[in-house]
């Protein structure tokens, strides 16, 4: 009566296997994050030249560098290494921005015959 053959059942396909852990393991919370350190340069920088400027000690200038560098070297030593290394990416951050804006200022200064 019926024309419709069942066919046999197969046994399940064997899960896949697991993924090879990593050799480092995934940063804890006492790492610190690296967007923190990024924040916590460029507050230093924006706040302790505005600082040095209000306060008219301009060859303070490079104080606010020399801080970011020595906190995080700190931090750095204290065992929370991703704020250490994000607080060196914001200061290469902060270079960067300077070096771009004095290109631009440049570029527009060179536009004035």
């Amino acid at each position: 009566m019926n024309k419709f053959r069942l066919e046999p059942p197969t046994s399940v396909p064997p899960p896949p296997p697991e993924p090879p852990s990593p050799d480092q393991d995934p940063p804890g919370p006492g790492q610190g994050s690296l967007a923190a350190g990024v924040g916590l340069a460029w507050l230093v920088m924006l706040l302790g030249e505005l600082l040095v400027f209000v306060g008219g000690h301009l060859g303070g200038m490079l104080l606010p560098p020399v801080a970011i560098v020595v906190w995080a070297a700190i931090l750095l030593g204290q065992g929370r290494s991703r704020t250490g290394k994000g607080m060196f990416l914001g200061l290469l951050s902060i270079v960067a921005v300077l070096l771009l804006l004095v290109a631009a200022c440049f570029g527009l200064v060179s536009n004035f015959h």
